[in-house]
């Protein structure tokens, strides 16, 4: 996500997806310890022990925030592979990444340290110099990091990967989620675009829905895609009605989603693509409950927008109720009713209008990877934000959906001096108002420190919608819970623009 609060003049861009965004996604966020490394001496105690047996096999990651390491300075994307032992170790893997319009690729080594309660260090030892992560584990295939130098800041989320995907091309009909922006350059020079591609024999052709330079439209797309090498890593490319050409790096999870990082000079992106079933759609696929998270950016701003929100439809095109929380510019609206309309084509793309209570109607445009999923874009000018929705895996949600040991990260910046900050950790939640954030990692403008334990409140609607607070770390935050296992953040407060994702840990 690109970040360029009021206070700075160098941008920002996290991802986010997302894992999701997570995100991702995935879900969202004393003593120091890190010039050290926290390894599994950690006095931190947990129920849930984690060791550095707990990574082993093949990893994809993606990481974006700002660095100015060897001369460079500003906003950055980054993408790779790695190959970790079991042992503590980084034994192979690849490296791209994304500065200044000029991408710079190599191999990757370097070791890592694991805590009890799954938090730890990495060092990776790439082509441009030596970087040192945070990290935070869900589970052995999937986990939440953070940059932990002097010289930047930045988050993402790393998950495994199945090598019996790499043996071949990319086959079948994905839907995809791309965002990108240019430095200093705010929505008017960002792209956020949803859509639906074939492949075939090393083919693309497709539909998206775009907002490009500020406008909402749609086009045809064409390309072609490689196969993966031997570390999941391959070569896309796409062109749109227009002949606007974009080239991307992908990365294999598994044979239904990838991973993309766009490597043209001047803008920094990248996305998701999961393969579509279910096909065809109707108004039935969407219904009952669904949460949504999305970011993007404003006029003004890089990553001058975070929202959030869940919504009940009724199979039949309607929206009856839900909730929204927004901040954008630094300017939050906090659990605004709302309701709404919606129409889904037999191909997945669905139109959605949001009607938020007392607040200006928000026309989506989401096609769903199945009836349980779906990547979407505000389709208003001037804004460029997108996310994705996912179908709720509980009729009502209270205090005790939330039990145990949870990973978050959240990324952006706030009204702090220096703005620019990011978390990663363990947060316990009691299953009835106590919270307690036991372990963290925080790097605020190069300044890192690990803290803990710091104790807070949290209520639960049924909706899933979340409000905690915490004194020590941010005063409030809003999540909205896919399920118990996990949800998307948004800080609640005036002058900030953060926002994360949390899990479950599962050792």
């Amino acid at each position: 996500m690109n970040i360029v609060p009021p206070m700075l003049t160098s941008s920002v861009r996290s991802r986010s997806l997302m894992v999701n965004r997570a995100m991702q996604l995935v879900a969202a966020i004393g003593l120091l310890c890190f010039a050290a490394g926290c390894g599994s001496s950690s006095s931190h105690p947990s129920a849930k022990v984690f060791t550095n047996a707990s990574l082993n096999g093949n990893y994809t990651y993606t990481l974006d925030g700002n660095s100015n390491l060897s001369g460079s300075t500003g906003a950055y994307q980054e993408a790779g592979t790695f190959v970790a032992d079991g042992n503590g170790h980084i034994t192979g893997g690849m490296d791209d990444f994304a500065q200044n319009s000029v991408l710079s690729s190599g191999q990757v080594t370097g070791s890592y340290d694991i805590a009890k309660d799954g938090t730890g260090m990495m060092a990776l030892n790439l082509p441009r110099g030596k970087i040192q992560l945070a990290i935070t584990l869900i589970s052995s295939s999937s986990f939440y990091i953070i940059e932990f130098d002097s010289f930047a800041n930045g988050a993402g989320v790393v998950v495994s990967q199945s090598t019996t995907a790499f043996s071949a091309a990319p086959s079948g009909t994905f839907i995809f989620h791309f965002h990108s922006s240019r430095p200093n350059s705010g929505a008017l020079g960002s792209v956020s675009s949803v859509g639906s591609m074939t492949v075939q024999n090393g083919s693309i052709s497709g539909k998206e829905d775009v907002v490009r330079a500020g406008e909402p439209g749609s086009s045809r797309i064409s390309g072609s895609i490689t196969a993966p090498d031997a570390s999941g890593r391959g070569t896309a490319t796409i062109t749109d009605d227009a002949g606007t050409q974009s080239t991307y790096l992908y990365y294999v999870i598994d044979s239904s989603t990838m991973k993309f990082l766009e490597t043209d000079p001047g803008p920094l992106g990248g996305g998701r693509a999961d393969a579509q079933s279910g096909a065809p759609f109707s108004n039935a696929s969407l219904n009952k409950g669904f949460a949504f998270s999305s970011a993007g950016d404003t006029v003004d701003h890089l990553f001058g927008v975070n929202s959030a929100g869940a919504f009940t439809s009724d199979g039949n095109g309607n929206i009856v109720s839900g909730t929204y929380d927004s901040v954008q510019d630094g300017t939050p609206v906090s659990n605004v009713p709302l309701t709404g309309t919606y129409a889904v084509d037999a191909n997945g793309r669905a139109t959605l209008t949001l009607r938020p209570k007392g607040l200006s109607p928000i026309p989506v445009i989401a096609w769903l990877v199945d009836s349980s999923t779906a990547f979407f874009l505000v389709s208003t000018p001037d804004l460029a934000e997108d996310g994705r929705m996912n179908q709720q895996q509980s009729g009502a949600f209270s205090a005790a959906s939330l039990n145990g040991k949870y990973a978050f990260y959240m990324f952006g910046y706030d009204s702090g001096t220096p703005p620019l900050i990011d978390r990663v950790g363990v947060i316990t939640f009691d299953g009835s108002v106590n919270l307690t954030f036991t372990n963290y990692f925080v790097n605020r403008g190069g300044a890192k420190a690990q803290k803990g334990p710091v104790s807070g409140h949290y209520v639960v609607s049924p909706n899933g919608r979340v409000l905690a607070s915490s004194v020590g770390t941010v005063d409030w935050q809003v999540l909205y819970l896919i399920s118990s296992d996990s949800g998307s953040l948004v800080l609640a407060g005036n002058g900030s623009e953060l926002a994360g994702s949390m899990a479950q840990q599962v050792p």
